[in-house]
């Protein structure tokens, strides 16, 4: 724990200083992508997969910089390959639950494992994607609000569900051993129950972000995603017999493994963003 909270009071300044720098903001997100990149280079002996990604996402780096409407096609890039990479992902789960393990036995090259190529580089583009529509929620200092409700609520998600589920939840969802054994049925209902209070609440005092309605409506679905965010994640580590994405944050694991509920609502918000602008 202690390991954890290090981690996290290095990684603080950091995020303060890409808020109030808009060419750090952009240098940071890069180097978001290319750890991603990495981290999502799972299981497999192949560099040139890494330098094909490098070079492509270095050059949507450099059209962002000639005309920021490119994030657009970001946003409904990521969604689409969401989309197909859940499915994939709980196919392969279902498919292949009595041999799920921890064991980094699965080898991309292997001629038998197509699905979980596509599921790997779907996966990585929708990672990649959803990671840059936190640049478009958030150009100047005015538009804070677009990022700190969707941060606040993920963060009172998580915290709460991990604490209620771990200190009361006694019933297993069973239907969820596959993916993430913990999970309780106590710690989901915590979860919705605390997103979406948190979510209306932070609107309607704070921020003002959105209508009443519209934060009504938003406060229901951004938990139950936050949620799938997180299941998607350890779905994906689950089919590539991994237990963290990488080791780049002390008591963290990686990038990934902090950022799965994070980018899917980041994504929520710039699609909301998209259609009420």
């Amino acid at each position: 724990m202690n390991e954890r909270i290090r981690t996290s009071l290095i990684i603080a300044p950091l995020l303060l200083l890409s808020l109030i720098s808009e060419i750090f903001l952009f240098l940071f997100l890069f180097s978001l992508c290319v750890i991603i990149i990495f981290e999502t280079n799972l299981n497999s002996k192949k560099n040139i997969r890494v330098l094909i990604y490098l070079i492509l996402i270095s050059i949507y780096f450099f059209l962002l910089i000639l005309n920021y409407d490119f994030l657009i096609y970001a946003i409904y890039l990521s969604l689409l390959s969401f989309a197909i990479s859940i499915f994939l992902n709980f196919y392969e789960l279902k498919k292949n639950k009595e041999n799920l393990n921890f064991s980094n036995q699965i080898l991309l090259e292997n001629k038998k494992v197509f699905n979980l190529f596509f599921l790997r580089e779907t996966s990585t583009i929708y990672y990649l994607f959803g990671t840059l529509s936190f640049y478009y929620l958030y150009q100047s200092p005015s538009e804070i609000n677009w990022v700190l409700l969707p941060l606040f609520t993920v963060f009172a998600i998580d915290t709460s569900s991990y604490f209620i589920g771990s200190k009361f939840g006694k019933r297993k969802i069973s239907f969820l051993e596959i993916i993430s054994p913990n999970k309780t049925s106590i710690g989901f209902i915590t979860a919705f129950i605390t997103g979406s209070c948190v979510f209306y609440s932070l609107n309607y005092f704070f921020f003002n972000v959105f209508s009443n309605s519209i934060s009504l409506f938003l406060s229901i679905i951004f938990p139950f995603f936050a949620v799938i965010g997180d299941l998607y994640s350890s779905g994906i580590k689950r089919n590539f017999g991994i237990k963290d994405y990488g080791n780049i944050l002390p008591g963290h694991g990686g990038v990934l493994d902090r950022l799965d509920s994070v980018i899917i609502t980041m994504v929520l918000m710039s699609l909301a963003k998209v259609f009420i602008s």
